[in-house]
């Protein structure tokens, strides 16, 4: 077993972050899951990123702030705070095609102690494969040295590290209220949890694979 970053970040954590430039952007969605646009409820894959990069995922949100990040997401109609309707705001899960590229200035890296710019490129995005082909496109990428976010089309998790079970996830959304949730939790950082045990919890069939490459500059 092999586990490829230090530090592990729960989504659920930061229910007073949110993914938008103003406080008048903050809404819930009125269809689908009705989720707020936090990180608690929108912000798996972008606390994914905060895990690849080494930061807080609350810093790397600060750091998006109208840098053109945050957007209007038209598939998402929502309710402002003071009523007002109007599509979602969220990250989007940014850059989310191959060859994009997005630059987050001037994060504090507290693992560093300075400022950084932290650039993420996609490289490669697949939805819907198997496990099989989820777990060879996880392999190949890591012989590469990219960084993968895997999950469903729905929930995203980080690709971890790998063992002789496969790929292992860290998965942003965490309970901790009940002595066996904190058990779990533990297990899964320590690097106790698969791909393929998560998608049998969590009755996922086909995976999305997400490819990454990070550019620390500064």
């Amino acid at each position: 077993m092999h586990l490829f970053y230090p530090r592990f970040h729960a989504q659920s954590f930061y229910r007073n972050t949110f993914l938008v430039d103003r406080p008048q952007q903050i809404a819930r969605a009125e269809k689908s899951d009705r989720e707020w646009n936090n990180l608690a409820e929108s912000g798996c894959h972008f606390t994914c990123m905060a895990m690849i990069a080494g930061v807080d995922p609350a810093t790397l949100a600060d750091a998006a702030i109208k840098q053109g990040y945050y957007r209007p997401d038209k598939d998402l109609p929502a309710r402002a705070l003071n009523g007002d309707r109007g599509p979602l705001v969220w990250d989007q899960n940014v850059p989310a095609k191959k060859g994009q590229s997005f630059t987050f200035p001037k994060v504090w890296h507290a693992g560093q102690g300075r400022l950084v710019d932290l650039e993420f490129t996609c490289r490669r995005w697949d939805d819907y494969v198997s496990l099989k082909q989820a777990t060879r496109l996880i392999h190949e990428a890591v012989v590469q040295g990219r960084h993968v976010v895997s999950g469903s089309f729905e929930h995203s998790v980080l690709i971890a590290g790998l063992s002789a079970d496969g790929p292992l996830v860290w998965d942003p959304d965490v309970e901790r209220d009940s002595g066996a949730a904190r058990r779990r939790l533990q297990a899964m950082v320590e690097g106790g949890l698969s791909l393929r045990a998560w998608a049998e919890a969590e009755k996922v069939r086909k995976f999305s694979v997400v490819e990454y490459e990070l550019n620390v500059k500064g």
